[in-house]
C-alpha cells in the first residue's frame, strides 16, 4: 500500500492522540522559547568556524596584547566653539565619575582625543573609550550607559550633542531594532495569509487553521533554535527567516492538503475517502515539496563558517517540523471537524459557484479565477514556444546585470538607522570612518625587542609606563618597521581639496612601533637642515610633539613639561633621567607611545600596526585596500621576503578584513554547496517522478527565476537606491528559492504526473493541472512571498534587501515561471517530460 496511504489511515485512527502529542511539544517548549533571543548572535565578526589569516591575527591580538586599545564603545560629543570643548572635558569628567559610581573599576572611560575636519581647537568631536572588564558584556551595558551620558548631561547643563557608538553599540543598537521589526511584522504576515485564504476559501476556520498550525510548529522550533544556539553561534536574521520561512511554506502545506480535501468533497467523495485522498496525493506533493527545502536548507550546514551552518540547520529544522505539522496535524484536525473545517460555507456552496447558481463577491471572484486560469491553460498550450521566448527576452537583462554585479562585505552600510550608526557617520565627518574599526597588521619577530617594560610612578599617585629595547632592536627592527608604517602611510595616504574633503587615497595613519630617540634623531637632522645649525632639544621636542596624534599627545606633553632645574624636560635631551624613576625621557615616552596603545605585546615578539582608514569599516575601497595591502606584505618581493629575517609571520586583520576572508571563504565553499544542492534536487524528482528530463527542466527553470531575482535586487537596491547588496542576499536567495520555489514546480508537476497515470494524455494533463492546481499555488506563491515582502517594512537594509529579495523571487517562480514557463515547456517537450526507468514508471502506476 502506498506510503501515504497508510499515513492517512493512521491520521484518521489516531487523530486526538496527534493532537495531544502536539500540544505537549508545544508546553514542554515554553521554556526555551522564552531563551531563544539568549543565544543570537548580532556581531558576524564573532562568529566561529572561519580559519583565516584574520582570525589568526586576532587571535594573536587577544591573547598577546593585553594593553590594546578597545574603541567598540565609544562616546562621541559633538562641540562648533573652544568653549564647547570646554563644555565636552567637562562632560567627560562627569560622565567619568558617574560611571566609576555605577561600575567601579569594571567599566572605565578613557579620553581619547579630539578631531576635526579643519581646526579641532575651535570645531570637532571629542572620542572617549569605554572599555570593560571581561566580567562585563560592555555591548548589553550600552542601554545603561547612555542613560548615564543623559545624567552626566543633565548634572553638567550640558546641551551638546552625544552618540554612543562603536561596534558593540552598534551590535546592541541591531538587537533592539530586529526585536522591533520582529514584532511588526508578526502580525502583518499572519494578517496577509488570514486575508488570502479567507477570500480563497470564503470560510473562518480555514482562515486559521493554517497559521495557528505554524505557530504551533514554530514554538517547537524555537527549542531547536535555542540547543543550536548553545552549541554555535546563531545569526539574528536566522530567527527572522524561520519565522517568515516557516509561516509560508507551513501554510503552503496546509493549504494544499486542505484545498484537495475540499476538491474530492466537490466531487461527491465522502469525509474518509476525501481525507485519505488529501493525504495520499497532496501528502506526497507536500513531502517531496518540503524535502526538496530541506535539501537546499541542510547543505548550508557543509559551510565551515558558524553563521551559515547554523542558518541552514535551523532553517531545515523549521522546515521540517512544518513540513511534519502539516502533514499530521493539518489532517488529524480536519478529520475531527469534517466539513466544518470550511465554516461558514459548506460544500453546497462551492459547487453552486461552481455551476454558476451562486451570486456574491466571493462567487464572482471564483468566476474570474476559473476564467483566468482556464485561459491561462490554452494561451500555455497554444503558444508555448512564443511563451519561452518572450520569458527568455524578459529575463535576459536581469541575468545580465545578475552576472555583471558585485556583491559587498559592507555590513554597516545595511544596519538600521540608529544612535550608534549616527556617531559612526559623525565620526566620518570629523575624522576617519575606520578609527572605531581599525585594520590591523600583526607581525610575529622571530626576537623580542623589548628588554623591560613596566609602570613607574611619576608622581603620587600617577603612574605611567616605560620602554626599555633590547640591545639591537633600534639598529635593526625597529627602524624597520617605522619604515614600514612610513611606506604604506605614503602609498595609501588620501589627499584632502581645498575644503578639506578626502580625496585620492584610504589611508589616515598608520601606527606602528616608534622610538622616540629615532624621531628626535631624524627630526634633529631635518631641523638643523633648515636653520643651518643643531637645534636645542626643546625645539625638537616641540616640533615631534606637534606631529603626535591626539590618543598620546596629552600624555607626552605632561611628561615634557616636568620641572627640570630651571626649565622642564622639554629643555633636555631624551637621554635624561627623570627624577626619582631610574628611567629616561626616552624610555618613558617609548612607554607611552608602544605600551599603553598595545602596539608592542606583552613579551615584546609581536608588533600591532593600527592602520585608520579614512573611510568606514567594510566600504569597497577599504575591502580593496585590505587586498592591496596584503598583496604588499605577501606577494612576491614583498615585505615577508625582503624582511625574512626580522618577520616570522605577518597577518591582515581587523573587523574590515574579518569580513573580507568571511565572504570569500564562504562563497568559496558555496560552490560546492550549490553543486550538492542541485544534484541532490535533481536525483529526489527524478526518483518522485521517475523522469530523466523533468528534473533537470526544474532546475533549470528555478535557477533562471533565482539569477532573474539576484539582478532585480542588485537594479533596485544597487542602482536605484544606491545600497549595496549584501553578499550574504544571493546565498540565502539561491538555497530558499531552490526549494521553497520548488515547491510551487513541484505542485503542479506531480498533479500532471497523477493525471498522466490516470490515462490523460500529456497536453490534456497539463492543462487540467492549470486548471485544478493553479489557483493554489498561485495562492500559495502569493501568501510565500506576501510573508516575505512584510520585511520590507523593517528599519534594517539587509533585512529589507532579504525581504525583496525573496518576496520577489517566490512571486517571479510561482506566479510566472509556474504559471506560465513550466506548463509551456512541458507541452514543448511533450511525452519527453515523463521518459524515465520503467521500474519506477512501474511502481508508480501502481
Amino acid at each position: 500500500m502506498h506510503m501515504f496511504a497508510k499515513l492517512a489511515n493512521f491520521i484518521e485512527k489516531y487523530s486526538k492522540v496527534i493532537i495531544a502529542l502536539w500540544i505537549v511539544a508545544l508546553v514542554c517548549s515554553v521554556p526555551f522559547i522564552l531563551k531563544s533571543d539568549e543565544v543570537l548572535e548580532y556581531d558576524l565578526t564573532q562568529m566561529s568556524g572561519l580559519n583565516s589569516e584574520s582570525t589568526d591575527g586576532q587571535k594573536l591580538i587577544d591573547t598577546e596584547f593585553s594593553n590594546s586599545v578597545d574603541l567598540s564603545e565609544i562616546l562621541v560629543i559633538k562641540y562648533n566653539s573652544a568653549d564647547e570643548l570646554e563644555q565636552a572635558k567637562a562632560l567627560f569628567a562627569e560622565f567619568s565619575n558617574l560611571l566609576h559610581a555605577k561600575y567601579g573599576d569594571d567599566v572605565k572611560a578613557a579620553y581619547y582625543g579630539e578631531y576635526g575636519k579643519v581646526d579641532p581647537t575651535k570645531s570637532g568631536i571629542s572620542m572617549i573609550a569605554i572599555e570593560a572588564a571581561d566580567n562585563i558584556n560592555i555591548s548589553k551595558e550600552t542601554g545603561n550607559i547612555r542613560n548615564i551620558v543623559s545624567e552626566a548631561k543633565t548634572n553638567t547643563n550640558s546641551t551638546l550633542t552625544t552618540y554612543v557608538t562603536g561596534n558593540s553599540a552598534i551590535n546592541y543598537d541591531t538587537e533592539i531594532s530586529s526585536n522591533e521589526d520582529i514584532a511588526k511584522i508578526d502580525p502583518l504576515s499572519i494578517a496577509l495569509i488570514f486575508i488570502l485564504l479567507g477570500l480563497f476559501f470564503c470560510a473562518l476556520v480555514t482562515a486559521v487553521m493554517p497559521p495557528a498550525v505554524v505557530g504551533m510548529a514554530f514554538g517547537v522550533a524555537l527549542t531547536g533554535l535555542y540547543g543550536i544556539g548553545c552549541i554555535m553561534g546563531v545569526f539574528y536574521i536566522t530567527k527572522v527567516l524561520i519565522l517568515v520561512t516557516m509561516l509560508g511554506a507551513g501554510c503552503d502545506y496546509s493549504l494544499f492538503i486542505i484545498s484537495r480535501y475540499r476538491d474530492e468533497l466537490k466531487h461527491g467523495a465522502d469525509h474518509s475517502t476525501a481525507l485519505k485522498t488529501s493525504v495520499q496525493w497532496a501528502g506526497e506533493s507536500v513531502f517531496t515539496s518540503g524535502l526538496s527545502v530541506i535539501i537546499g536548507f541542510g547543505a548550508l550546514s557543509i559551510c565551515s563558517f558558524s553563521m551559515v551552518r547554523s542558518l541552514g540547520i535551523v532553517l531545515a529544522l523549521g522546515i521540517v517540523i512544518a513540513l511534519v505539522a502539516a502533514l499530521t496535524f493539518t489532517p488529524a484536525l480536519i478529520n475531527l471537524i469534517g466539513e466544518k473545517v470550511f465554516w461558514p460555507a459548506n460544500i453546497d456552496k462551492y459547487n453552486k459557484i461552481d455551476r454558476g447558481e451562486s451570486t456574491g463577491v466571493y462567487a464572482t471572484i471564483c468566476k474570474l479565477s476559473k476564467k483566468y486560469f482556464a485561459w491561462v491553460a490554452h494561451v500555455t498550450r497554444k503558444y508555448a514556444a512564443v511563451i519561452v521566448v518572450v520569458g527568455i527576452v524578459l529575463m535576459a537583462p536581469m541575468v545580465y546585470i545578475f552576472a555583471t554585479s558585485d556583491d559587498s562585505a559592507d555590513m554597516i552600510s545595511i544596519m538600521p538607522d540608529s544612535e550608534s550608526i549616527d556617531g559612526l557617520n559623525t565620526i566620518m565627518g570629523e575624522a576617519d570612518g575606520g578609527m572605531i574599526m581599525p585594520t590591523y597588521i600583526v607581525l610575529e619577530l622571530n626576537d623580542s625587542i623589548v628588554d623591560k617594560a613596566g609602570m613607574i610612578e611619576l608622581s603620587p599617585g600617577k603612574k605611567v609606563p616605560y620602554l626599555i629595547w633590547k640591545d639591537g632592536a633600534l639598529a635593526t627592527t625597529v627602524p624597520t618597521i617605522m619604515k614600514i608604517s612610513q611606506e604604506l602611510e605614503a602609498k595609501y595616504k588620501y589627499a584632502t581639496d581645498d575644503d578639506g574633503n578626502k580625496v585620492n587615497g584610504i589611508v589616515s595613519t598608520i601606527s606602528g612601533a616608534n622610538s622616540w630617540q629615532i624621531l628626535y634623531n631624524v627630526a634633529e637632522q631635518e631641523i638643523a637642515s633648515m636653520i643651518g645649525t643643531t637645534p636645542t632639544p626643546s625645539v625638537v621636542n616641540h616640533a615631534l610633539v606637534e606631529k603626535l596624534p591626539s590618543a598620546v599627545k596629552a600624555p607626552i606633553e605632561t611628561l615634557l613639561s616636568t620641572p627640570i632645574g630651571e626649565g622642564t624636560l622639554y629643555d633636555a635631551p631624551y637621554t635624561e633621567i627623570v627624577a626619582g624613576t631610574g628611567v629616561t625621557v626616552e624610555n618613558i615616552i617609548d612607554g607611552i607611545l608602544n605600551v599603553s596603545t598595545g602596539i608592542i605585546s606583552d613579551n615584546g615578539k609581536y608588533v600591532k600596526m593600527m592602520v585608520i582608514t579614512s573611510e568606514k569599516p567594510m566600504s569597497d575601497n577599504t575591502m580593496a585596500f585590505i587586498k592591496d595591502v596584503r598583496e604588499d606584505f605577501h606577494g612576491e618581493g614583498g615585505y615577508d621576503d625582503k624582511y625574512d629575517l626580522i618577520f616570522a609571520s605577518t597577518y591582515v586583520g581587523g573587523i574590515s578584513a574579518i569580513m573580507e576572508d568571511v565572504s570569500n571563504i564562504v562563497m568559496q565553499q558555496f560552490d560546492v554547496i550549490r553543486t550538492v544542492v542541485i544534484i541532490a534536487l535533481i536525483v529526489l524528482l527524478f526518483l518522485i517522478l521517475g523522469s530523466y528530463l523533468t528534473p533537470i527542466r526544474s532546475m533549470l527553470t528555478i535557477v533562471c527565476s533565482i539569477m532573474t531575482t539576484v539582478g532585480l535586487t542588485h537594479f533596485v537596491f544597487g542602482t536605484m537606491m544606491d545600497v549595496p547588496v549584501l553578499w550574504l542576499v544571493p546565498i540565502v536567495l539561491f538555497v530558499v528559492l531552490l526549494g521553497l520555489g520548488m515547491d510551487y514546480d513541484i505542485f503542479l508537476t506531480t498533479r500532471i504526473r497523477e493525471n498522466v497515470l490516470r490515462g490523460m494524455n500529456n497536453h490534456d494533463a497539463i492543462e487540467d493541472a492549470v486548471r485544478q492546481a493553479g489557483p493554489v499555488t498561485s495562492l500559495c506563491s502569493l501568501i510565500m512571498g506576501g510573508t516575505f515582502l512584510t520585511m520590507l517594512l523593517t528599519n534594517s537594509s539587509m533585512l529589507q534587501e532579504f525581504g525583496f529579495a525573496l518576496g520577489f523571487g517566490i512571486l517571479i517562480e510561482g506566479l510566472l515561471m509556474v504559471g506560465f514557463m513550466v506548463p509551456a515547456l512541458m507541452h514543448l517537450m511533450g511525452d519527453w517530460s515523463w521518459k524515465g526507468p520503467k521500474f519506477l514508471n512501474k511502481n508508480r502506476a501502481e
